[in-house]
């Protein structure tokens, strides 16, 4: 037909179609616990089928000097659960890990100072009987404790 023009799919799917969205707090006090909620964003045009387990989110948290800060010496149980979910075009999705994470990985508790954080996700993408391995990292974002 002339003049129509339907949205091209992509057939396989990479971390390229994806994004995170990162929300936190907008005042953090030092040595307070607060959370930080992290989405995976469908950018592309394909409707998705994916797979996670409980700790699909994690987190990276710099000081001013750029150095890795350890957050917790606290053991975590994961249970080895897993999650399909279909995500569509533009749409997002996010986890809070429930009571399958003993303790959060998204709760996180800093010493008063400026801070960089990273989310990381991880899951699979099913296509056509084939899994796909997805990894992604946010843009850093900013973090200042009082």
């Amino acid at each position: 037909m002339v003049g129509c023009q339907s949205e091209k799919t992509e057939s396989v799917p990479t971390a390229k179609m994806f994004r995170i969205q990162v929300s936190t707090p907008e005042n953090v006090q030092a040595d307070e616990s607060f959370d930080v909620h992290s989405s995976v964003v469908n950018n592309s045009n394909s409707t998705w089928e994916m797979e996670h387990g409980a700790g699909m989110f994690t987190y990276e948290v710099y000081d001013q000097k750029g150095q890795l800060v350890q957050l917790d010496d606290k053991e975590r149980f994961v249970d080895a659960i897993g999650y399909v979910v279909t995500l569509d075009p533009k749409a997002a999705y996010n986890y809070d890990e429930g009571e399958h994470v003993s303790s959060s990985y998204n709760e996180l508790s800093l010493k008063e100072g400026s801070y960089t954080v990273i989310s990381k996700a991880k899951f699979n993408v099913k296509k056509d009987g084939k899994e796909y391995d997805i990894e992604l990292k946010s843009k850093p974002f900013k973090i200042n404790v009082d």
